[in-house]
């Protein structure tokens, strides 16, 4: 049985074709949702969501009748996407979100229908007041991806889910498969800036780090408890000139500053609680998973990492997943 999986974002869009739960091909094209709220229309989202499907199949040596199944996640369901959804409320258990997929018909990208996967919010509209506001949060594709990383920790009853990116989601699991809410970020976004486009771009060499410098991420982490995230930032500027920092250590150390200012706020969240009895399940890539590493364990976290070939296609996993839970596959998947 073939099966495509789409995730689209603010800037890319990415398929999967899968022959069960094998990857086939893969298609990505630089078009994302960002287009549609530019332009105000979503025709290079409805091109590109085309283009990849066809792309995708071309590779696979398939053709896009061969396809059984479509299943959609991320961005598409917003309101600069192909269908808006409305975020469903937590707390929300997978066989809840599996059974909220919507079947839709887009002639204009397949003659298949494709199922939407709906994206998840803190709370209902009539619990959102001038008082609850601080606890909103959303998420569109990571409960996706959490369907999948909950496939790999089926003992795990609470949970912290990890997902590093632009914008750093944390998303909070009881039960082992129900889905509380997120915490969202903007450390990714933050980073990007100080390394890039700030006076801290000389000491930073325009890059992010390649190799993990432990000393000098808890060395960030330290100064941003100390002394607040302004000046534990600039701090890397007197890291560079007098202390002979190099890059590398630069940095690390920046990256420090942020994941601490990112503990500090899951600390303060109401939606966590109870931290120290949950396991922290890390995404993301070896360097952010270490870093995570060094910071929850210095606060005696326990964590747990996703491993790399899990990573890949993460959302298609779980959209996957969450489609073998709603039976949307015939009698005989796998």
């Amino acid at each position: 049985m073939l099966i495509a999986t789409i995730d689209a974002g603010t800037s890319n869009t990415r398929v999967f074709l899968w022959q069960d739960t094998t990857i086939l091909a893969e298609a990505q094209m630089p078009i994302g949702v960002r287009h549609t709220a530019i332009d105000r229309h979503n025709k290079k989202l409805t091109a590109a969501v085309r283009d990849t499907l066809r792309e995708a199949a071309r590779k696979a040596g398939v053709t896009m009748d061969d396809i059984a199944c479509i299943l959609g996640a991320g961005m598409l369901t917003s309101n600069v996407g192909l269908k808006e959804i409305p975020h469903l409320a937590a707390p929300i258990s997978l066989d809840a979100l599996s059974h909220a997929i919507v079947p839709c018909h887009l002639p204009e990208i397949c003659p298949q229908v494709i199922h939407l996967i709906p994206g998840i919010k803190n709370m209902d509209d009539m619990s959102f007041t001038d008082e609850t506001i601080g606890h909103m949060d959303i998420m569109r594709g990571e409960e996706t991806e959490a369907a999948a990383i909950l496939q790999c920790f089926p003992s795990i009853e609470h949970m912290v889910l990890v997902l590093p990116g632009s914008h750093n989601k944390y998303i909070a699991v009881s039960n082992g498969d129900t889905i509380c809410g997120c915490l969202t970020t903007l450390a990714g976004e933050l980073l990007h800036a100080m390394t890039f486009d700030t006076i801290l771009a000389s000491s930073t060499a325009q890059s992010y780090a390649e190799h993990y410098d432990a000393e000098a991420f808890q060395r960030g982490v330290v100064c941003r408890r100390q002394s607040g995230f302004g000046h534990a930032a600039f701090m890397a500027r007197i890291l560079d000139l007098f202390h002979e920092a190099t890059p590398n250590v630069v940095q690390n150390y920046l990256l420090g500053i942020l994941l601490a200012d990112d503990l500090i706020a899951l600390r303060r969240s109401p939606l966590f609680p109870n931290l120290s009895e949950a396991v922290f399940i890390i995404a993301g890539n070896p360097l952010m998973q270490a870093a995570y590493k060094t910071l929850l364990a210095s606060e005696n976290y326990p964590t747990r990492s996703l491993d790399q070939d899990t990573m890949c296609a993460l959302s298609g996993r779980g959209a996957i997943a969450l489609a073998r839970r709603a039976s949307l596959f015939r009698e005989g998947y796998a």
